[in-house]
């Protein structure tokens, strides 16, 4: 490989790659503490936060790619084949369920703090997850120290306070001074502040974390406690060893939930009633274009929120459409994502789930990183380069998300002449088969394959627009991970915001 100067880096001036080498020199200057002392704040169930509702759960999955080698009579080395791609004896991918659960519960602020939000006009309910089991109390730990970091950022812009410490200490004293003294008021005036930063419109492109919930006081009650919770929420109660984040909330509609045919979504519509009582038929589907506009700033979101974490210093490493979610500016987090909605104004789009993301600055020092890289022959080393690691980790955000957009396209805009249609799989795992196996990594193909689908003629001819530019930045991220070596030999670097620069995103 070509080695590059990084003293200043000197990078080819292309539509699709950043020439500024400040998103790499900027990374190792974030803040690597959390002074939002939302990692150290403990609410009391009651004084702090009520549980309304049980929402749902999630369970975990581990997830296998699998390599089939076949042995050679030469030196004894190994030569990796591909299995047929039918065969499910030999699957390039497998899932097996974890014994880990997330609950999750709708809540609200309560108390004074409860009333300080209101009379500011902030938004008090918010989103619990009681994460149970190992695999699920890492995962935990791990977002409660990423996200909190990248809050560090936003909060030390806002008050020079933050930056001396006086959240931190203000947030670790919070749940003795509630407990003993019933008074949290200099920590109420910091919790109303970040309530403030995170509800201004794009501001933070992460769901936010207020701090975790402490049930001692619940489990010191003993019995009587345990059948209030269960008669209250119609669910067992909470296992003693597990871990409760409080987030902001922003609604419970992630990308999954929108990456239907919207002829679906819209018979899935509530039942309305006119003026006299009577049911009337929802109003008509919005024309597909208005639609395609809206899908489209819902994608140049998720790239900008992407880019603001990148900038922060962090990649994802598990972006899917579970973790991408569908709020709103308003009091009515719903909206935005019902298939009546065309004014992107009022869209948020908000990421999730940091419990496997990390310090770009650290990848190097990840073996099961290195190990990623190597499968595209670069050769990554801990303390190596900087600038190989900080590219291929990149990589890797934009390849996930590249396929959550080439979902979300071919699933919401799809044109299903009838609600009971039978369309072809857009899951993110049968896309990248398809495009792996099928057709060997070829977007023309896979052009050629959607352009066969009645239902889909409208996004192809949408994506072929401007010389077919929609399809280029699909290819460019989803095959992100395999360019890597070609463009740093090339003197280039693939990043988000040079993904944002095409004209497909232009408003």
């Amino acid at each position: 490989m070509v080695p590059i100067d990084t003293d200043p880096l000197d990078y080819d001036d292309d539509d699709f790659f950043d020439d500024d080498a400040a998103l790499f020199a900027s990374v190792s200057n974030r803040q690597q503490k959390d002074l939002s002392g939302c990692s150290l704040r403990q609410f009391n169930l009651g004084y702090d936060v009520i549980i309304s509702n049980y929402v749902g759960s999630l369970g975990f999955e581990e997830i296998t790619d699998w390599e089939y080698y076949q042995p050679s009579l030469v030196n004894n080395e190994k030569r990796i084949v591909e299995p047929p791609p039918m065969d499910p004896s030999q699957p390039k991918r497998t899932r097996e369920k974890s014994g880990s659960i997330v609950r999750i519960f709708r809540g609200e602020l309560s108390g004074r703090l409860a009333s300080m939000a209101r009379s500011q006009g902030l938004d008090t309910r918010v989103m619990l997850k009681e994460f149970t089991g190992e695999d699920a109390k890492t995962l935990a730990l791990a977002e409660i120290e990423n996200v909190c970091k990248m809050q560090s950022n936003r909060v030390v812009e806002k008050d020079d306070a933050a930056r001396n410490g006086a959240w931190e200490e203000s947030a670790k004293m919070r749940y003795v001074e509630g407990r003993v003294n019933g008074n949290t008021k200099v920590d109420d005036g910091h919790l109303i502040q970040w309530l403030q930063i995170l509800q201004e419109k794009h501001n933070v492109p992460f769901i936010g974390i207020y701090g975790q919930l402490n049930l001692v006081e619940f489990f010191e009650e003993g019995g009587n406690s345990k059948n209030e919770w269960y008669k209250a929420l119609s669910v067992k109660p909470p296992d003693p060893t597990s871990i409760w984040i409080v987030y902001e909330y922003v609604g419970l509609t992630s990308l999954s939930r929108y990456a239907v045919p919207a002829l679906k979504r819209w018979f899935s519509l509530p039942p309305q009633k006119n003026f006299w009582g009577q049911p009337t038929a929802p109003p008509a589907l919005p024309q597909w274009n208005e639609r395609a506009r809206y899908v489209k700033a819902m994608m140049r979101q998720c790239l900008e929120g992407l880019s603001q974490i990148h900038e922060n210093g962090y990649t994802h490493r598990s972006i899917g459409r579970n973790s991408i979610y569908i709020s709103s500016v308003g009091q009515d987090k719903q909206e935005a994502s019902s298939p009546l909605a065309t004014v992107s104004q009022r869209l948020r789009m908000k990421i999730s789930d940091f419990g496997f993301s990390g310090r770009i600055v650290d990848a190097s020092g990840d073996e099961e990183f290195r190990k990623r890289a190597k499968a595209f022959d670069l050769d990554i080393q801990p303390g190596g380069s900087m600038l190989e690691s900080k590219s291929f980790a990149i990589a890797e955000d934009l390849h996930a998300l590249g396929f959550v957009f080439i979902g979300l396209l071919l699933s919401s805009l799809a044109e299903i002449p009838r609600q009971e249609y039978s369309m072809p799989p857009t899951d993110e795992d049968a896309l990248q088969r398809l495009m792996a196996d099928i057709f060997d990594k070829d977007m023309d193909e896979f052009r050629d394959y959607c352009e066969a689908e009645d239902i889909w003629s409208s996004v192809v001819s949408m994506l072929d627009e401007n010389d077919s530019e929609g399809w280029r930045v699909l290819e460019q991220m989803c095959f992100a991970r395999e360019n890597v070596v070609d463009n740093l030999a090339s003197g280039q670097i693939l990043t988000v915001d040079g993904v944002l620069s095409s004209p497909f995103f232009q408003k």
